[in-house]
């Protein structure tokens, strides 16, 4: 019971809380309300439109029926801006009379290429897309939708430039190139200006994994070329700043449910807006569940993300916490097998479908024998990401011109990455010869050796066979009814002699970037950015090396030698002489439960990275119509590497010198390890200029230097100093120059470019020619270059609800160097390449066209093409190239203003197009294919999604 005291203070309280907001209002003095509504020219609502009564600091939303109220606006006369990305802004000047509303209605105009958007990424201060002097591209969150990116980079085939853009290997993970030599690791993705991790590659994972397209998203900014050097560290290529939602002076928010091919089914959610007068917050996230539309056997991708802000708003700034949460498993689909060559209609083999997969139940979960005890093989993790990011930020203005901002960031990642890899496709017989006389043959040679069958100087020049070996293939995990393994009987007869990877790669990062900007007199401005990150890594690496028949969902494959007879050919140490030794070969068995060796790499190293870089930028009004941009960037990053070396362990009670080889494991020699420390420094620059012709038409002029450091994992697999000292920062030189334009129907920008890159290093897995084992090359590359132009477009039919945006590269991307000398001593290029040669996987055309067109209604339909060009398929020349191919994808929407809901389907792919986005990787050393049957990874094929979705 309550007493009466406090029966009392409660009275007191409740009564003050009814009187002081009234007293509040009769001190602020008489107010009033400004609403309307806001369409676009065809009387369509316009919803999430930002309404702000400017020098107020009052504002309200449009809901989905376009309309908006903002309260307690002083009386008198105000200025009333509307603006939201898409649409030219608009300002209306309204009388506020108390305790009345004042009416201001808006029809915007569309905004084509959205060139009066004000960005934020890649500028010294925001600043319109037209008056910015480098090449920037900004998508709505509404372009984002009739997009529908299947990965999360995929959205990028909207801008021009990115000569490589897919989603053949499922959501994340993907390979991009910026202008055809500048790949994923010269690209910096950011969220609210900040990376997603200090590196945007390491070994099994590209930043892509770090970042999920979801309803928290405002918008995204694109900024490529030579202005993208000074903004974000190791950036030559690109910056594409994801800029999330932070909540509005209303509460605004959306719940979207997709089904479609796949099992797909997915949800999900946004609610920001206000706390109170100067609190803001955002909540949102997803949830997802999809077998995948190539099933893998089993669920393949499953997981969602959160995130949420609370932002504080100041007089004079803003103070903001923020946290994002990813637990998501995608599976990651690999090369698939072809027949018939490299002709312009790529077919599946017989037996393998338009959705098939290499990945299958038989590995999921499985495990193998180690010197430790058992490891398990986690297939359905896919490419893991459980990861958390906790952001805190700060901006304020200061007197005199002042500004800071400063950002702090930490994260932490249990990263993995799992996948069936094959390595290529054939006939059986052909697998078994090349068994016998490559992979198991370069093995036995050493055996033979240390047994003294052969000398042990001797080098061996061949293994041939004497006779046809006589086999027997089994499926060990297909079993008859008394338990016994099935015999193979795949009708096509081929085999796929491939690997089952299981990488753990635990992250962390903590990343500081405080910045400085004075605003000085007659539109000038400086600023001054100070940038720290480290960040640390284990990796551990397990490679299997597995054999499967080729079909959907293939099945693990035994090999059993009954008779063979291996001759290894070599000349006698004394005599010079040939000489042969034939190994004899009975009831053999070559491997065990699908398994050619159990371990056949083995990775365990951990190491840090301490970056520290520092950019001093300016920004000068020259006259009314010429503004310049410079600065300059210095970075210093220090390494530290440690890795454990390994030996050949044999394991299941197998001993060391047995010809038995799938029980020789590679794995780490105790107590054994190399340690490797760098530090390497570097510099860009940039100077750019902007002329503003008219007020809706600019030209700019741009030149930069711009580096690339090298990401911690290139250190992993060094095994000597030289090594080391090869892993330098790479060096890029860039010139554009662009024209953009803006009128009331259309939009248009066009820049040529010309682009170098200097001090490559490349490393990677690939197929050993001879011996069939899978390999780990380092090695320098000759300089590249690539030249070309870029075209966006956008326009709209007036009064007719037709629309099209579109954008085309042209390019030529290319050796620009060979030098000649001894191997190692200089870059030199592939053999048969010349300076001129084109590079492999690069596509001369590459563009996408959509087209739009809405009605009063609601209905809405949209269509998508994309084009790439025809594309070298390796390192060694251009013989084989991968077929120009094209897809279209289809959308319809229908949106009901009154309620806030809309009802979405997406046919993509609609065609079916089978387009070839990667030959081989790991048959680079061999022009990427061995025969007609070959392996190449096709973007993914035809799927249906259907959302139904609620604003309000």
């Amino acid at each position: 019971m309550l007493s009466m005291n406090r029966w009392r203070t409660l009275a007191v309280a409740v009564a003050l809380g009814l009187v002081l907001p009234g007293a509040r209002a009769m001190a602020q003095g008489a107010t009033g309300t400004v609403g309307g509504k806001v369409t676009d020219e065809q009387g369509a609502a316009v919803a999430g439109a930002q309404v702000t009564v400017e020098q107020t600091g009052k504002g309200a939303v449009t809901g989905a029926n376009g309309v908006y109220s903002v309260e307690a606006v002083p009386t008198g006369s105000h200025v009333v801006r509307v603006r939201i990305i898409g649409y030219r802004s608009q300002t209306k000047t309204v009388s506020v009379a108390s305790g009345r509303e004042a009416t201001a209605d808006f029809t915007l105009a569309v905004d084509p290429l959205k060139l009066e958007a004000v960005v934020v990424t890649g500028t010294e201060s925001p600043r319109t897309k037209l008056e910015t002097s480098n090449a920037t591209t900004v998508l709505s969150a509404g372009d984002l939708v009739q997009a529908a990116p299947r990965s999360t980079t995929e959205a990028l085939r909207y801008v021009p430039g990115f000569t490589r853009v897919e989603s053949s290997g499922g959501e994340v993970n993907e390979n991009i190139t910026m202008r055809g030599i500048l790949g994923v690791e010269y690209v910096m993705f950011m969220e609210d200006g900040l990376p997603v991790f200090p590196t945007m590659h390491t070994f099994f994972m590209n930043a892509d994994n770090l970042f999920r397209m979801d309803e928290n998203i405002e918008r995204v900014e694109v900024v490529r070329g030579a202005g993208s050097a000074l903004f974000g560290s190791n950036t030559p290529g690109a910056i594409v700043n994801l800029i999330n939602k932070t909540g509005g002076p209303e509460v605004q928010g959306s719940l979207m449910a997709y089904g479609g091919t796949g099992a797909l089914a997915r949800t999900d959610f946004n609610v920001n807006g206000p706390i109170g007068q100067d609190w803001r917050f955002n909540v949102g996230g997803y949830y997802r569940y999809n077998r995948g539309v190539r099933d893998p056997g089993f669920p393949g991708t499953t997981g969602g993300q959160f995130k949420g802000s609370i932002t504080r708003n100041f007089g004079n700034g803003y103070f903001r916490t923020s946290l994002k949460i990813i637990d998501d498993r995608n599976q990651f689909i690999l090369d698939l097998p072809f027949t018939g060559g490299l002709g312009s209609s790529p077919q599946y083999v017989p037996g393998f479908s338009n959705t098939g997969s290499m990945n299958t139940n038989e590995g999921n979960g499985i495990t193998v024998p180690t010197p430790d005890g058992q490891l398990t093989l986690p297939l359905d993790n896919g490419l893991r990401t459980k990861a958390y990011w906790l952001t805190a930020s700060a901006g304020f203005n200061l007197a005199q011109g002042w500004n800071i901002e400063n950002s702090a960031q930490i994260m932490q990642n249990q990263q993995e990455w799992n996948a069936i890899v094959p390595f290529d496709v054939m006939p059986a017989a052909t697998f078994v010869n090349s068994y016998l006389t490559g992979y198991w043959g370069g093995y036995a040679g050493g055996v033979l050796k240390n047994t003294g069958k052969i000398p042990k100087s001797a080098s061996i020049d061949s293994i041939t066979l004497n006779g046809t070996p006589a086999y027997t293939l089994t499926y060990p995990n297909v079993l008859n009814a008394n338990g016994a393994a099935t015999a193979y009987n795949n009708a096509n007869g081929l085999l796929a002699p491939g690997g089952e990877w299981h990488v753990a790669k635990p992250l962390s990062a903590f990343q500081d970037q405080l910045t400085f900007r004075k605003s000085l007199e007659g539109g000038h401005s400086l600023s001054l950015g100070l940038y720290f990150a480290n960040y640390s890594q284990t990796n551990n690496w397990y490679f299997t090396d597995i054999l499967t028949d080729v079909q959907d969902n293939p099945h693990f494959v035994d090999l059993n030698v009954n008779n063979a007879n291996v001759v290894f050919h070599f000349k006698s140490p004394t005599s010079g002489v040939d000489s042969s030794f034939t190994q004899t070969l009975t009831n053999f068995a070559a491997t065990k439960g699908g398994f050619r060796r159990f371990v056949s790499n083995y990775v365990n190293g951990s190491g840090q990275t301490t970056v520290f870089s520092a950019v001093l930028g300016g920004s000068f009004k020259l006259s009314e119509k010429v503004r310049a941009d410079l600065g300059v960037r210095y970075e210093n990053d220090d390494y530290v590497q440690t890795s454990q070396n390994t030996t050949t362990t044999p394991v299941a009670g197998d001993t060391v010198n047995s010809l038995t080889f799938y029980d020789q494991v590679a794995w780490g020699q105790s107590a054994s390890y190399r340690h490797f420390a760098r530090n390497i420094g570097d510099w860009a620059g940039s100077i750019g200029l902007n002329y503003a012709l008219t007020d809706q038409t600019s030209v700019y002029v741009l030149g930069s230097r711009a580096y690339k450091m090298p990401a911690l994992d290139e250190f992993l697999n060094a095994s000597a100093q030289q090594q080391v000292s090869l892993l330098g920062s790479k060096r890029n030189w860039t010139g554009e120059v662009g024209l953009k334009h803006a009128s009331r129907n259309f939009g248009v920008t066009l820049d040529g470019f010309y682009t170098v890159l200097k001090d490559i290093v490349s490393q990677g897995l690939v197929t050993d020619p001879v011996t069939g084992l899978p390999i780990w090359i380092i090695q320098a590359n000759p300089e590249v270059r690539s030249y070309g132009l870029e075209l966006e477009g956008s326009g709209h039919l007036p009064n007719s609800g037709f629309g099209a945006v579109t954008n085309w590269t042209l390019l030529r991307a290319e050796y620009a160097s060979c030098p000649t000398g001894a191997a190692g001593t200089v870059q030199t290029c592939p053999t048969g390449a010349d300076v001129g040669t084109l590079l492999s996987g690069v596509p001369p055309i590459v563009g996408n066209l959509a087209v739009t067109y809405g009605s009063r209604s609601g209905a809405s339909l949209d269509a998508d093409f994309h084009f790439v060009d025809r594309r070298c398929t390796s390192a060694i020349g251009c013989t084989n190239k991968l077929p120009t191919y094209t897809y279209l994808n289809l959308g319809a929407q229908y949106v009901i203003p009154s309620n806030g809901i809309t009802i979405r389907a997406d046919l993509l792919n609609a065609y079916q197009s089978i387009g070839l986005e990667e030959g081989n990787p790991r048959l680079s050393l061999v022009g990427g294919f061995t025969s007609s049957l070959f392996l190449a990874r096709p973007i993914l094929p035809r799927a249906l999604q259907v959302s139904m979705g609620y604003r309000f």
